[in-house]
């Protein structure tokens, strides 16, 4: 694919909310991917790192729901952990994690319910060059909400960012903001669906297996759609959902047994907030870069994620978790 084609691919700023533009940008970092190494495109995700593609997309992450809201119920808050040893491994670390999120209850759910998530986050814009160089520059910090359906991925979420509302639907979404259900859905997409790997409801995270050999063997099918090694696809997973307290655990318990994790014992989210690191050199369709997973000290809860470049060391990404919940309908806040 040349510089011509890629441009082609870009509509004007005009016609794009700020969230799709970051995804058109991914998939054309993709794309030049793609004219390097020869490896096949994988198929389309409606949540990418970083951004959420709109009515073709979805970003993010949470591993353990501390207050899980339906309407007005709310689960028991967290169970507080001792902290871990200042000389703990990365593998140590991990199954105390999977233990503190198996401790925690399940919530009680209903399939026309949404997962609410509100996080802090900042992550590279890229702009390609009339050579077709890639360039970045950082974004700035910014509150990001999302909603997303807990049982049919054809239900329309709602994203708000940087002051824009923008519905979540595989249908394409028209200029006025419309989900147009007529329209042709993304490509693989039939609906009703609970997603598959890289778009996974509520729904499918509860079907998943939760033995670490079958999980693995799980992954790794889902390939397929991602292209991701699984320390990248169990990010994914973690990122921008509410996970389910047993696959949440066998995530983690999973983690602990793939090589390549450090321990970053003095780790920051993007808020400001303290806590404890798990680093990560990983591949998504060839693309290497370090991911820190990073947890609440004393409850090792996950609250956010770094993102650097490994040659660089720049923070390509950073994100802070604020606020996991479940609403009966897309806007509605918590309380």
């Amino acid at each position: 694919m040349n510089t011509d084609d890629l441009a082609r691919l870009a509509p004007a700023d005009r016609d794009l909310p700020a969230a799709r533009k970051q995804i058109l940008k991914e998939h054309l970092m993709t794309e030049l991917r793609q004219a390097s190494t020869g490896r096949a495109e994988p198929k389309p995700k409606l949540r990418r790192r970083g951004a959420v593609l709109v009515a073709g997309a979805v970003l993010t992450a949470a591993a353990v729901a501390v207050a899980a809201v339906v309407g007005t119920r709310t689960s028991p808050p967290a169970p507080t952990t001792a902290p871990p040893a200042h000389a703990v491994t990365a593998a140590q670390l991990l199954a105390k994690i999977a233990n503190a999120a198996a401790s925690q209850p399940s919530p009680v759910v209903r399939d026309s319910d949404f997962m609410y998530i509100r996080s802090e986050v900042a992550y590279m814009n890229y702009t390609v060059g009339s050579t077709g160089q890639l360039t970045g520059t950082m974004d700035k910090l910014h509150e990001r909400q999302i909603w997303l359906p807990v049982a049919n991925l054809c239900v329309t979420g709602l994203l708000i960012e940087r002051g824009e509302r923008t519905p979540i639907s595989p249908f394409p979404v028209t200029s006025d903001g419309k989900v147009d259900r007529k329209g042709t859905p993304q490509p693989d997409f039939t609906c009703p669906s609970q997603g598959h790997l890289g778009d996974a409801t509520y729904r499918l995270m509860q079907s998943m297996p939760t033995r670490p050999g079958a999980l693995l063997a799980y992954l790794e099918a889902g390939q397929k759609w991602t292209n991701d090694d699984p320390p990248t696809e169990i990010g994914d997973l973690i990122r921008e959902n509410i996970v389910p307290p047993a696959l949440a655990a066998a995530l983690y318990r999973l983690a602990a047994t793939l090589p390549g994790a450090t321990v970053v014992p003095h780790a920051t989210n993007a808020a400001g907030r303290a806590g404890i690191g798990i680093m990560w050199t990983s591949t998504s369709a060839k693309q290497v870069y370090k991911n820190e997973w990073i947890f609440d000290r004393t409850t090792l809860q996950f609250i956010g994620e770094r993102i650097y470049d490994p040659k660089t060391g720049q923070v390509t990404g950073e994100s802070a978790i604020l606020r996991q919940a479940f609403t009966a309908k897309p806007g509605q806040l918590p309380r």
